[in-house]
């Protein structure tokens, strides 16, 4: 049963992890990202927001990715994302500090204050703090049972001959502890497997300490790996490593060459003594931040700029974020809004050359590429928030969520309505002859300038600058209807593409102002707005 009770531990470790990562989320709502970004003003503030972030939310992967988000907004400097990042990894050692101590007795208080706050609250934060305090039970359950086996096998007489051979060769430890961090995906896990096994008495302190060491390279080398599919990611990744790789392996070489390094220095018993380790060891490396800009010169020397780099493409959503589910969200957002931004390209460069009278030539295979681009952006979201397991998000956020993917649905019709088809028509009406042109010229660009100022504010109300704006998208759908009707009543002579050009932005206004029927609920209660938008 030992074996079992080994695996089943280091399950229950890992499960209680993610799932703290899901409480946290919870209680932190989808705001993380700018309420981190918010730190960054400088560098001491973002090293103060990321060991806040750490320490609320156990994920170094995930903060990670926070902070590749954050480069590729072109907002903060890159010595203040380096400093997040470091900070943050300085936060979770915090995780690591609680499990240190022995709090198996506590166990059965956990689980009761958790369940009855994640069993019986309908409140998103405090259902949050329930789930954390389950996740830490859980935790701790597979700590209990980690020990018990290793207690049992340490008994074994091949045990405690095999542990007596690893003694004589330390680097093992080292070695096996990356591994099983790039294997899990979290230090705090690997360390707290190592943690466990303490239990057994066979595990002296200088290899727990080597243990610790090869958790910290295995964490550098898993936030490379995270970012690897983006250059700023990359960058942020080789940063770290060059940071704590160098660092990790002269502790090392004293732990090795210094036999009589006096380690009872540290405080506590044996599990704490490495609790500190991991946490002076992350301290140290933060004094990287003073050499911030020579590092972002070695790194940008390794790590060039790619030459189609800023170009229109397919966004590149980490499968990661999926593990948090707020910071999910977050991303398809950000995605969205450059959505937005190429669909305001596509019909503003239509629209120019419509008022000038002449399309450029080129214009049409640049709008089929930017269609075909936007076209796969649609899919990838569309698989991205399928992917978003609803059971940890907020009222709002699934609300966000459902927008989104409805957003999606009816992608392809805007697109294909507001690039090739808008281009196409445009192009048979400056054919007509002078007059038409005249009489159509002005309604089609007021057509055109009341869909951008829509689209605008449904952008406006997705960002949650004013969630309150979905009664002026409905309020300006029904305006809209009206204009463009009595618009086609009053100009009966105009010519066939002009008719055309109005009736696919009355397609468009119809369809895109519906985002605010799930994201905005109160409003779709209103008697009022219902009845207008009804008639309208």
């Amino acid at each position: 049963m030992e074996p079992i009770n080994l695996i089943a531990g280091i399950l229950l470790i890992l499960f209680g992890l993610r799932f703290l990562r899901k409480g946290f989320a919870r209680i932190m709502g989808g705001d993380l990202l700018d309420w981190l970004q918010g730190f960054t003003r400088t560098r001491a503030r973002a090293f103060v927001g990321g060991v806040a972030s750490g320490a609320v939310m156990p994920s170094s992967t995930a903060t990670a990715m926070l902070s590749v988000q954050m480069t590729r907004r072109g907002k903060v400097a890159w010595k203040n994302v380096l400093a997040v990042l470091l900070g943050a990894q300085l936060g979770t050692t915090v995780l690591v500090q609680m499990v240190s101590f022995d709090l198996q007795h506590y166990i059965g208080l956990f689980l009761a204050v958790g369940a009855g706050l994640f069993l019986f609250v309908e409140s998103s934060r405090p259902r949050g703090v329930g789930q954390a305090l389950l996740a830490f039970a859980f935790m701790l359950m597979g700590m209990g049972l980690l020990s018990d086996a290793a207690t049992n096998l340490g008994a074994d007489p091949a045990v405690e001959a095999l542990f007596a051979a690893l003694g004589q060769l330390p680097l093992l430890f080292l070695v096996g502890a990356v591994l099983l961090t790039l294997m899990v995906q979290s230090a705090t896990a690997s360390i707290a497997v190592a943690l466990a096994l303490v239990a057994g008495g066979q595990i002296t302190l200088p290899m727990l300490l080597l243990w610790v060491l090869g958790a910290n390279i295995g964490l550098c080398l898993t936030v490379l790996l995270a970012g690897w599919g983006d250059p700023q990611g990359r960058r942020l990744g080789l940063a770290i490593l060059m940071v704590k790789l160098p660092l990790a392996l002269g502790v090392a070489g004293l732990l090795l060459g210094v036999p009589q390094l006096p380690l009872m220095v540290l405080p506590g018993e044996l599990p704490q003594q490495a609790a500190w380790t991991h946490t002076l060891f992350n301290l140290l490396a933060c004094g990287a931040l003073f050499l911030a800009p020579t590092l972002e010169r070695w790194v940008r020397t390794l790590i060039p700029d790619s030459p189609d780099q800023g170009k229109t493409g397919t966004p590149r959503l980490d499968p990661l974020l999926l593990q948090n589910p707020a910071l999910a969200i977050n991303a398809a957002l950000r995605e969205t809004l450059r959505v937005f931004d190429a669909l305001h390209l596509m019909g503003d460069s239509v629209m120019q050359g419509f008022k000038q009278r002449a399309l450029d030539d080129g214009l049409e295979a640049d709008i089929t590429r930017r269609s075909r681009e936007v076209q796969m952006v649609c899919q990838e979201l569309t698989a991205f928030l399928d992917a978003i397991p609803d059971d940890s998000l907020n009222r709002e956020d699934q609300a966000l969520k459902d927008t989104l993917d409805d957003f999606m649905r009816e992608l392809p019709m805007i697109v294909r309505t507001l690039g090739p088809e808008l281009h196409d028509e445009v192009r048979r009406l400056l054919q007509a002859s002078p007059e038409a042109l005249d009489a159509a010229q002005p309604l089609v660009l007021d057509a055109a300038a009341r869909f951008t100022q829509q689209m605008n504010t449904v952008a406006r109300m997705l960002m949650r600058e004013r969630p309150e704006l979905g009664r002026k998208i409905l309020e300006r759908k029904q305006d809209n209807s009206r204009w463009l009707i009595q618009a086609k009543r009053a100009y009966p002579g105009l010519p066939y593409p002009a008719w055309e050009i109005l009736d696919g932005f009355q397609q468009l206004n119809r369809r895109l102002s519906g985002v605010t029927y799930v994201y905005c609920q109160e409003e779709q209660d209103d008697p009022a707005l219902t009845t207008a938008d009804a008639v309208g």
